[in-house]
């Protein structure tokens, strides 16, 4: 069965080391795509609608609430109505859960007293939603997972890619986990609305929520960085059950096993890269420092308009690539190369979208951070590089 690519579930794994890469301190040296089990709650649920009154059913619920009337006939002479007229009123009031009774005894229930107090006519519908639980706790997720970019595999489909690796779910559905979620006060923050009421379990199923696990370094420890999608940041929710389940430690530290060395061979021999083009960062982590001649501004450097085997764009300086799970950094000594690609990455930044003087500024920062120019890079050199690019004027928001 083929593997689909990982940015037609998610995105491309160079956007989740980017992001780490520019947190102060951290180190990404590993990365793995996980597919982190779900519960998939197929749930029924009553919501109550709200909308303006017909002129007739305001008065009749009017005439019961606060004129006291509770027989047909005394309602029709005090509104002036024929008793056909009230009767029909009364039993569409009656079908919409409003009031109960006989014509001779009518009473407004507590959504009818309710609906007369704040002059809205309140009405119950039936509603079908999907609500999903972690495989580790059964725990709810946030209202950020059901985001648009945010994509989560049912069953079959997580079986079918081969991109993502399953995580084995820790626990079964709790029956009780849907009620314990409805009696929260904060349950508007996991995706189910205050107005949904008289919730009964369906059916549940399995779903996966694809994600890149980081394994970094952050001067003093290992952690674990997680990427979903989530507002296109770090998954803090997913992040904090991963860090805590040994299952998920044990899957990530069996894959990591091979020597760095062993990992890169064959990705560097494709490339015509040396062996001894791998450099030690520290006790962690790897570099691949090539000359100023493997890195290109151009879109290519061959007559056929490709690269050169083993030539990196100038914008890849500095970024982080993955042959397979073991993170390597692309790096250059020369320092006037690194300073070019600074400004080749902030200036591709910077004229993407319309962007302002603080997110450019701050962008420069992460930039310089992970480059180490010899000096820091400005706003006013990021301007002349524009100029000389032939960009003209940069125009940026203040």
């Amino acid at each position: 069965m083929s593997s689909a690519p990982a940015d037609t579930i998610l995105y491309a794994q160079t956007r989740a080391l980017e992001h780490a890469a520019g947190l102060p301190g951290i180190r990404p040296l590993r990365i793995h795509a996980l597919a982190f089990p779900l519960h998939a709650a197929e749930l029924s649920a009553t919501i109550e609608e709200r909308d303006p009154f017909d002129l007739l059913d305001r008065y009749v619920g009017l005439a019961i609430a606060e004129g006291g009337f509770t027989r047909r006939a005394d309602i029709a002479v005090f509104l002036g109505l024929t008793e056909h007229t009230v009767d029909r009123v009364l039993r569409f009031l009656g079908g919409i859960g409003h009031l109960y009774g006989t014509a001779d005894a009518l009473f407004l229930t507590e959504r009818g007293l309710r609906s007369v107090r704040d002059d809205r006519r309140y009405t119950e519908k039936q509603e079908r939603l999907r609500l999903y639980f972690d495989g580790v706790r059964c725990g709810p997720l946030r209202t950020a997972h059901y985001a648009h970019g945010v994509r989560i595999l049912d069953r079959d489909t997580g079986h079918a890619q081969r991109t993502f690796r399953l995580l084995p779910e820790a626990c079964g559905f709790r029956p009780g986990a849907v009620q314990e979620l409805a009696r929260r006060h904060d349950r508007g923050e996991y995706d189910l609305p205050d107005e949904l009421l008289n919730l009964e379990v369906l059916e549940v199923g399995r779903a996966f929520l694809p994600c890149y696990a980081v394994r970094a370094h952050d001067g003093h420890r290992l952690r674990t960085l997680v990427y979903s999608g989530v507002a296109d940041l770090r998954d803090d929710h997913l992040e904090e059950i991963l860090n805590s389940w040994p299952t998920a430690t044990h899957v990530m530290e069996s894959a990591d096993s091979e020597h760095p060395r062993d990992h890169f061979a064959e990705w560097m021999r494709e490339r015509g890269i040396a062996p001894q083009s791998l450099s030690w960062v520290d006790h962690h982590s790897f570099r691949l420092v090539l000359p100023p001649s493997r890195y290109t501004d151009r879109y290519s450097d061959r007559e056929d308009g490709t690269r050169g085997k083993g030539t990196f764009s100038l914008a890849m300086l500095g970024a982080y690539v993955a042959p397979r799970s073991h993170v390597l950094q692309l790096w250059c000594d020369d320092v006037p190369t690194r300073t070019r690609a600074v400004l080749t990455r902030a200036l591709a930044y910077a004229t993407a979208t319309r962007r302002t003087v603080p997110e450019v500024t701050a962008f420069l920062g992460r930039v310089c951070r992970q480059l180490e120019p010899e000096a820091d890079v400005t706003l006013d050199d990021l301007r002349r590089h524009a100029r000389r690019a032939g960009y003209g004027t940069l125009d940026l928001e203040e």
